[in-house]
C-alpha cells in the first residue's frame, strides 16, 4: 500500500500546529476551525498528532468532527517528545533496553489509536503512521542497530492498513543546539533498508522540510535529502513545514516551530490576481519560499509511488480562527501551485 490520498492533487494538513486548542480548550472554536480546514480546496485529510490519544483534550469529540471522505496520517512525534522529557533513554533507536521497550509499547498504543480512527470512519482511513528515531544521539545513546531491531519487531504487528514510515528529524550536529537531535538520515535509511530486507515489508521514510533545513542550516538540504531517499527507493512522503534562521514571531532561530511560507512577491504565481492576502500572517524571514517548494516537489517526483504530500504550518500568536485558517489556505495554495507549475512545464509543447 502506497501512502497517498485518494485524490493525488490533495494534501494532508498538520492542522494541529495552528489549532485554537494550542492555547486552551474552546470546543466551538475548535469545531469551526476543523470544519473550515476540511472545507478548503485541496485538503485530503489531516496529519493527526498522537500523544496517548488523538486529540489534546477530547479524542471522542475529535472523532465526531471528521467527514467521511477524509484520510489521515498519524504522527507520533508529540508523544515521543513528551516521553523523552521524562526518560532521556526513550526511543526506537535507544541502546537502553528499557527505553526501547517503552517506545515499542508506545507504538502499540499508537496502532490501537489507528484502529479506533478507522473504526470511526467505517473503513481503513489512516494511510501512514509516522515513527521517529529517538532518543537524542549523544554518545552511544542511539544506534542504527537498535532502530533496525525495533522496526523489524514492529513490522510483524497488525498496522490496520497504515503504512509504517520513519520521519527524519534533525540529526545531532557538532557545534549546534538541536531541535530534536536524532540519528542521521544515512543511519536511519540503513536501518529501514535492512529491516525491509529482513522482513520483506516496504517501510519508507518521510522528509519534513523544516527539520532537514534546521539540521543542515541550509535551505537546499531538504531537496538533497528528498533526492537521497528517492535514489534509495525509500521516499514515502514530504511534509512542508518551514523554519527561519533568525528569531521570529513564531519562535527562536532554527526552531522547529512550523514557520509558514515566505510572503508573496511580485514574481510569485501562487496567489491569484486580486486575492486579498494578509501578509502579516506570514513571515518575511521564512526560508520556505515558492522556489524551494517547487524544487522539492521536483526532487520528490510523482505520486503515488513516492508517498504523500503534506503541509504543517503555525499561525501567528493571538491569531483569530479565521486567520489560522487563512494561513493554512494560503500555504496549501503555495504547494498546489508549485505542483501545477511543474505539471504544466512537463507537458509544455516543444517549439522548433
Amino acid at each position: 500500500m502506497t501512502p497517498t490520498s485518494a485524490n493525488q492533487d490533495h494534501l494532508f494538513v498538520g492542522a494541529y500546529a495552528a489549532a485554537p486548542s494550542l492555547s486552551g480548550w474552546n470546543p466551538n472554536d475548535e469545531e469551526r476551525f476543523l470544519a473550515s480546514v476540511f472545507a478548503l480546496d485541496g485538503v485530503g485529510g489531516l496529519e493527526v498528532p498522537f500523544t496517548d490519544k488523538l486529540h489534546k483534550y477530547d479524542e471522542a469529540w475529535f472523532l465526531r468532527q471528521l467527514p467521511e471522505h477524509a484520510q489521515f496520517v498519524v504522527t507520533t512525534i508529540p508523544g515521543t517528545m513528551s516521553r523523552l522529557e521524562a526518560d532521556k533513554g526513550f526511543g526506537l533507536a535507544s541502546t537502553s533496553e528499557s527505553g526501547r521497550r517503552a517506545a515499542l509499547d508506545f507504538v502499540k498504543e499508537a496502532l490501537e489509536a489507528v484502529k479506533r480512527l478507522n473504526h470511526q470512519m467505517g473503513k481503513p482511513s489512516v494511510v501512514a503512521l509516522e515513527l521517529h528515531a529517538a532518543p537524542v544521539a549523544f554518545g552511544s545513546a542511539a544506534t542504527a542497530a537498535a532502530l533496525e531491531a525495533s522496526l523489524i519487531e514492529i513490522s510483524s504487528w497488525d498496522t490496520h492498513g497504515a503504512r509504517l514510515v520513519l520521519e527524519h528529524c534533525d540529526a545531532l550536529m557538532p557545534g549546534q543546539n538541536p531541535a530534536k537531535g536524532f540519528l542521521t538520515l544515512e543511519l536511519e535509511a540503513q536501518a529501514v533498508k535492512e529491516a525491509n530486507d529482513a522482513t520483506g515489508n516496504p517501510m519508507s521514510m518521510v522528509i519534513n522540510w523544516g527539520r532537514s533545513v534546521i539540521e543542515q542550516r541550509r535551505p537546499e538540504a531538504a531537496q538533497e535529502q528528498i533526492a537521497f531517499l528517492r535514489s534509495c527507493d525509500l521516499l514515502g512522503g514530504v511534509v512542508f513545514s518551514g523554519c527561519a534562521d533568525v528569531d521570529t514571531k513564531f519562535g527562536i532561530a532554527w526552531g522547529d516551530v512550523h514557520v509558514p511560507p515566505a510572503p508573496v512577491t511580485a514574481t510569485d504565481t501562487w496567489v491569484p490576481q486580486g486575492t486579498n492576502t494578509d501578509q502579516t500572517l506570514f513571515e518575511p524571514a521564512s526560508l520556505l519560499t515558492a522556489g524551494h517548494i517547487k524544487s522539492c516537489l521536483q526532487a520528490a517526483g510523482p505520486l503515488p509511488e513516492t508517498g504523500f504530500r503534506a503541509i504543517k504550518v503555525a499561525a501567528p500568536p493571538n491569531a483569530s480562527v479565521d486567520q489560522k485558517v487563512t494561513v493554512i489556505s494560503q500555504s496549501l495554495t503555495a504547494v498546489r501551485q508549485a505542483a501545477t507549475d511543474i505539471s504544466e512545464t512537463a507537458v509544455a509543447p516543444t517549439t522548433h
